[in-house]
């Protein structure tokens, strides 16, 4: 059963964004929830899908991800392999949410984007039921070790163990 909490965290805001107070809020979820579990957190913007929210965060919890578009604009082929998910592997110890909010908010190409929309989604994902995928990243031409594909393909909803939203 994913638990699912829902919070409120009034430090994100983009007017005077400060990614260390963000991070902080998020990550006093994550410690209180999961601690000392290895995980897998996959951070999404919901405002960036087709679905409205709540319809998005039903998905996620029926189906273990939230890839509903077989042919994504942000899948990944790696030789037999495609990736179903892209996340930080970590062990659920404070800092946590900080590369994903700075890989979004700090770093291009994503901070970027107009608007800036909030990663406001956060699933969190037994690390024993993933198996990661090395692949070469296209944009930066490295080894990127942050895609994963769900050991069993016919139930991925159970290694989804935590859901995040921020409201």
């Amino acid at each position: 059963m994913t638990k699912v909490i829902k919070f409120q965290c009034p430090e994100y805001q983009f007017d005077n964004l400060n990614v260390d107070a963000v991070g902080k809020c998020i990550d006093a979820q994550l410690v209180e929830n999961f601690a000392d579990m290895n995980i897998v957190l996959r951070g999404i913007q919901s405002e960036k899908h087709d679905l409205p929210k709540e319809e998005l965060v039903k998905y996620i919890l029926d189906t273990g991800t939230d890839y509903y578009q077989s042919d994504s604009d942000n899948a990944v082929k790696v030789s037999d392999k495609k990736i179903d998910m892209f996340g930080l592997k970590c062990k659920v110890i404070a800092p946590i949410a900080l590369p994903t909010l700075q890989g979004f908010h700090i770093f291009k190409p994503k901070c970027l984007e107009k608007p800036q929309r909030k990663i406001d989604i956060w699933m969190v994902y037994d690390a024993a039921q993933l198996e990661n995928v090395e692949y070469m990243h296209s944009h930066y031409n490295v080894i990127a070790h942050d895609g994963y594909v769900f050991k069993d393909q016919n139930d991925k909803q159970s290694a989804l163990i935590g859901l995040l939203i921020i409201e």
